[in-house]
């Protein structure tokens, strides 16, 4: 069944409302260095953000090069891990 489309007009200031929440949580995740898949990402923040808030977020981090996303898999960049 095709998903409806959400009727609400985001700004700028929800999209990084949205990443101010969610982004520290996904860097606190990656920082290990264990390489994650999108599902395992918003399988673990589940109880805490909507699904369609970390994907959002995970795109953004990936196009800003805070993340770095290889064979369907998110890391930090390199060196990153090491540092957190």
């Amino acid at each position: 069944m095709a998903r409806m489309p959400s009727t609400k007009r985001w700004s700028s200031a929800d999209f990084d409302a949205v990443i101010a929440r969610v982004a520290p949580e996904i860097l606190a995740l990656l920082a290990d260095g264990a390489p994650r898949s999108r599902a395992a990402i918003i399988a673990a923040l589940a109880s805490r953000h909507p699904k369609d808030d970390v994907r959002r977020t995970l795109m953004r981090l990936a196009v800003t090069e805070q993340l770095v996303e290889k064979g369907g898999k998110y890391t930090l960049p390199a060196g990153e891990a090491e540092q957190g």
